[in-house]
């Protein structure tokens, strides 16, 4: 199963030597600042790993407002 979720995920088609790529090897998405994660939104063309972006956006944002940081 875990071969199937890998070859769907969205930062499957990322490039290793991208910016993107670059950031997310030295800083951990889930613990960013929301800020920091909406400059990287904002730096995605449109598509899918920004739309992944998003929804890692949305659900920190969940998280602040539940209480969780």
């Amino acid at each position: 199963m875990a071969d199937t979720i890998q070859s769907i995920h969205p930062l499957r088609a990322l490039s290793q030597d991208s910016t993107l790529s670059c950031v997310l090897d030295l800083e951990d998405p889930f613990r960013m600042t929301l800020e920091r994660l909406e400059g990287l939104i904002a730096a995605e063309p449109e598509g899918e790993i920004r739309a992944y972006l998003f929804g890692l956006y949305d659900m920190r944002r969940a998280a602040v407002y539940a209480g969780g940081a």
